[in-house]
């Protein structure tokens, strides 16, 4: 792979959990967060709640958005929540 970096591949098993909100809940949760740099100070980012069928659109690792953006609707059911391996044939290294 020519995954970009000093570090080797990651040879990991990424979780990644699901869930849907009611708009009024969603109301009520922080809108940006704070990322730490290496040098101690702090990047504000912005939340953005999107349409899961959105997903396939966008640059995320690992590439779940499609497999996401395919389901039927936000609550169905997954009978295998495994991927393919990410490799330089399948995904675009940012």
């Amino acid at each position: 792979m020519t995954r970009p970096g000093p570090t080797p591949p990651p040879r990991k098993l990424h979780l990644i959990y699901r869930f849907h909100i009611t708009s009024e809940l969603r109301a009520t949760l922080a809108g940006t967060e704070l990322d730490e740099l290496p040098d101690g100070s702090h990047e504000t980012g912005v939340i953005e709640w999107i349409d899961y069928r959105k997903t396939a659109e966008l640059p995320i690792f690992p590439p779940i958005g499609p497999a996401l953006a395919a389901l039927p609707d936000p609550r169905a059911a997954v009978t295998d929540a495994a991927l393919e391996a990410v490799t330089d044939d399948n995904y675009t290294w940012v």
